[in-house]
């Protein structure tokens, strides 16, 4: 870098996080502050003229840079109505490509936040790079983008000077990271201080849960399974599935590949941990009980699988969730 200060952009969708992009402008400003000069500039760019947030919350910004970009962050759209969000992403995407073409252009660090890894990947900078993102878009990224190298269990992930964060306040993460990669190592050390920032966080998985515990659900098929995962999950085989549902294996095969974008094997094993994370989270029951309560017969098997699932040992993801 040369004397001037860090320029950096950020990207407002037509709808995003109010509290992410706030807190990421104090980060700069007290980065200012401590070094009693200019050392960070930045702007807001969005392609309407005042960027407002859902709750109505409003942000100036510009059409374009007014100079040479050093840093975009691209901000996320919120939103967990997976379709809905998908499509709202592939809008925006149109919009955000100039401005992450003229970043590259710059020789900017680009980085994404929550969802908005989608416009890097229609961008096509992700491909055959590691990224993260959002973990309720894993499975959708994963199927859009199958040259990006997802591993959609960490919070935040830098590959030379494209970085990807997923989860709306994993942008406290990302701004601790930019802040320390752009040379304000000992700033960022006074940031968390003065903010009383959480201590970093490394996985998102303890955070994820099946959104149909969430969401109003109107689609039968996935609402048969999710019974009777609730009601029979230690029953939970192929064969069950079968006569419960009145499937051939072949119809049951499709049925899961067609509605639910999986295979009958990866669902129940999906279930089976959703409800160990569930029993290591709300119980103190012994790792060879939940085992056993979610289906397992093998203790050993089972850590071994939670751990290259989750990303974290059952024990450590117990101390970690609570």
């Amino acid at each position: 870098m040369d004397n001037r200060p860090v320029h950096a952009v950020i990207w407002l969708p037509s709808t995003f996080y109010s509290a992410v992009a706030a807190t990421l402008v104090e980060m700069f400003e007290l980065v200012n502050t401590i070094r009693g000069a200019p050392a960070i500039s930045f702007e807001f760019v969005a392609r309407q003229a005042n960027a407002t947030t859902t709750p109505g919350i409003a942000f100036h910004t510009r059409r374009e840079p007014s100079q040479r970009m050093d840093l975009l962050v691209l901000l996320a759209m919120p939103g967990m109505q997976i379709p809905e969000l998908v499509a709202a992403l592939e809008e925006e995407s149109r919009h955000a490509a100039p401005l992450i073409a003229s970043a590259q252009r710059d020789g900017a660090i680009i980085a994404a936040h929550c969802g908005a890894g989608y416009f890097l990947g229609d961008a096509g900078l992700l491909d055959r790079k590691r990224a993260t993102i959002s973990w309720w878009l894993k499975t959708d990224a994963q199927r859009r983008f199958p040259k990006v190298r997802w591993d959609a269990s960490r919070v935040l992930i830098r590959d030379g000077r494209i970085y990807t964060c997923g989860g709306g306040f994993s942008g406290l993460e990302l701004g601790k990271a930019l802040l320390r990669d752009l040379g304000f190592a000992r700033e960022e050390r006074l940031v968390r201080k003065l903010l009383v920032l959480p201590p970093s966080r490394q996985i998102q998985t303890p955070y994820e849960f099946p959104l149909t515990d969430l969401l109003p659900s109107q689609e039968p098929f996935r609402d048969r399974l999710e019974t009777m995962s609730r009601k029979q999950l230690g029953a939970l085989d192929l064969a069950f599935l079968g006569a419960q549902l009145g499937l051939s294996p072949r119809t049951l095969a499709r049925r899961f590949s067609d509605e639910l974008h999986t295979t009958p094997g990866r669902w129940i094993q999906d279930r089976r941990l959703e409800a160990a994370k569930t029993l290591l989270e709300s119980t103190k029951l012994g790792i060879a009980e939940i085992c056993y309560q979610v289906g397992y017969r093998d203790t050993a098997s089972f850590s071994r699988l939670f751990n290259r699932v989750v990303g974290l040992p059952p024990g450590e993801y117990r101390r970690q969730s609570q």
